[in-house]
């Protein structure tokens, strides 16, 4: 049976660029508490470049946990929208990121990233600006 993940995303930025963090919760398919949560403090950088950097850290985290399946909900739905080719990446900042995200994504046997409204994605925010704190 395959090994399938939840997880939530999100990246932030206090100044735009400025001091920022990611932050990841992780859920089995049809668990009510996440499994695994992370909070990290990443170099100084805009907030697009800390949604891509979230989304990377968590399918990394979910590869090494073996998982085969991911749906990763995010707030930012410039991120969803582009890993889905609805909107182009014009940002030479994020083609990168695009790129190692989508090769990512390939790896599993199922892979989605879907758009979740704010409110949807609070313990993500709480542990993106947690990871901006941990670096105060």
């Amino acid at each position: 049976m395959p090994t399938r993940f939840i997880l939530h995303t999100d990246g932030a930025s206090k100044g735009n660029p400025g001091r920022a963090g990611i932050g990841v919760a992780f859920w089995r398919d049809g668990e009510a508490d996440p499994c695994h949560t992370l909070a990290e403090r990443i170099p100084d950088t805009t907030n697009n470049v800390a949604e891509y950097t979230a989304l990377i850290r968590g399918l990394e985290v979910a590869l090494e946990r073996g998982a085969d399946e991911v749906e990763v909900r995010t707030d930012s739905e410039l991120m969803a929208r582009q890993i889905a080719g609805r909107y182009a990446v014009k940002s030479e900042d994020l083609r990168p990121l695009f790129a190692t995200a989508t090769s990512l994504l390939r790896r599993f046997a199922r892979a989605s990233v879907i758009h979740v409204r704010r409110e949807q994605n609070k313990l993500a925010d709480q542990l993106a600006n947690q990871g901006i704190a941990a670096g105060s």
